[in-house]
């Protein structure tokens, strides 16, 4: 019995010791200690993932500034940790490997947040709604995703995008064009090169808009998707806080004023949980 005892008690103390040396989920990636927030504000500098292909969502000036509406998110929230941007350039292929590697500190990428992706990354609740649409030239007979399994159609579409992944489950033979971000689709498309590109309505119907009728943006919608921002695993305060953040922004209508100032329409109604 004596013996039962200390082999319990071994037990026990083993447990105590393994569940107080574990990681804390208060830490950042990579331990030592320091949550997410704080390492951020130490270093001064808010390390944001995001791609620059075109208006509304990124894009660059003439004089080289990031601008447009995930820019003005990156930005409020730097502004409120009081820290600096740095910006860090990725693609639908390296968004999310970007943060698995410690590269970036969060993503604003036009990302939609799904189930797979969440199993190697943390995600915010939304800060945008959309669907996939699907865009044509003008002389394009094609308008719907059924007309395009064919393998002399050409569909330009982003790696690692929710696009590809409508194409290749619904057209799979069809010829599939990679580009690294939408602007290059649009120069696809307008010089002949491909026929049919798929993406968010919020970038589809801007690019339509602006193309003076060489480009249509067909009035489908493929898809109903939360745009989220990415964050590393392993610091759930800091998925917290940015919630909290996006929340915020909501309700003070700073979300709102953003997406008119750059679609010049009122968003679709955004929920909040704070």
């Amino acid at each position: 019995m004596k013996k039962c005892t200390v082999v319990l008690l071994l037990v026990c103390l083993l447990a105590f010791f393994l569940v107080g040396c574990g990681p804390s989920a208060s830490q950042a990636p990579g331990g030592g200690g320091i949550s997410t927030i704080d390492r951020i504000k130490e270093s001064g500098k808010l390390r944001v993932g995001v791609s620059l292909g075109g208006p509304p969502i990124a894009f660059r000036d003439d004089t080289g500034t990031p601008r447009c509406y995930d820019i003005d998110w990156a930005e409020k929230m730097a502004e409120l940790l009081e820290v600096e941007v740095e910006w860090v350039e990725v693609d639908g292929d390296t968004r999310i490997t970007s943060l698995m590697a410690g590269r970036t500190d969060v993503v604003f990428n036009n990302i939609t947040g799904n189930l797979a992706r969440a199993q190697r990354i943390n995600f915010s609740i939304p800060y945008l709604k959309c669907g996939i649409k699907m865009i044509t030239r003008a002389d394009v007979p094609y308008t719907n995703l059924e007309d395009l399994n064919n393998p002399n159609i050409r569909v330009v579409v982003g790696r690692g995008t929710t696009g590809e992944d409508l194409v290749l489950a619904n057209a799979p033979r069809a010829e599939i064009i990679y580009v690294p971000n939408f602007t290059d689709s649009i120069l696809q498309l307008t010089t002949g090169r491909a026929d049919v590109s798929f993406e968010d309505n919020t970038i589809v119907d801007y690019a339509a808009k602006e193309s003076g009728g060489r480009l249509i943006a067909h009035d489908r919608l493929y898809s109903s998707d939360p745009i989220c921002i990415g964050l590393p695993k392993g610091d759930m305060e800091y998925v917290r806080w940015v919630d909290m953040f996006v929340s915020w922004m909501i309700t003070q209508g700073w979300q709102a004023e953003i997406y008119e100032k750059w679609w010049g329409e009122q968003p679709a109604p955004m929920a909040a949980l704070w």
